[in-house]
């Protein structure tokens, strides 16, 4: 296994570190991962954090192999807090997530979709609901205020109806 890890390039979820210095790196690295996709960190020395740890000699060196599996955050390193301590993997670097990025993962963490969410600019008018419940009627079902949001025809949003993004033409 340490020899086929070792092989690979550096990428969105392998990471390698000679030490621990500085450990804000590492830290923010298995915070990445974390985030993103999970990711596996090899490094030369006994590291201080501890996702799932392995160790491996490889010729005259132990190497510690860190794997950090992904789950829904989002995580963030805790000094820095949740607004600038979010992190995510891009390409083979660690990048501070921004606000949208920041919205996204947690959009994931309530398990809903870009399509369900509301889009602000728009409101319950902004759909005819009269043709609706024409073609409704003409396969013999009624469409009822309550339905329109369990058909996810209407997401609230501030306490008002709107259309989710999924329901509009831009």
């Amino acid at each position: 296994m340490i020899k086929s890890l070792l092989a690979r390039d550096e990428g969105k979820t392998l990471e390698f570190k000679r030490n621990c210095s500085p450990l804000a790196k590492i830290v923010q690295t298995a915070v990445a991962f974390a985030n993103t996709a999970g990711g596996t960190l090899v490094i030369g020395i006994q590291p201080l954090l501890i996702p799932e740890i392995q160790i491996h000699a490889w010729r005259d060196k132990e190497l510690i192999v860190v794997s950090v599996h992904h789950t829904i955050g989002p995580y963030y390193v805790k000094p820095e807090g949740p607004e600038k301590g979010v992190y995510i993997r891009l390409g083979s670097t660690n990048r501070r997530a921004g606000p949208s990025m920041i919205a996204e993962i947690l959009r994931l963490s309530r398990n809903t979709l870009f399509d369900e969410q509301p889009c602000s600019e728009t409101s319950s008018e902004d759909i005819d609901f009269r043709a609706a419940s024409e073609f409704f009627s003409s396969v013999s079902r009624q469409l009822t205020s309550p339905g329109r949001k369990s058909l996810g025809l209407l997401v609230n949003h501030g306490g008002r109806d709107a259309l989710p993004y999924g329901g509009h033409e831009p």
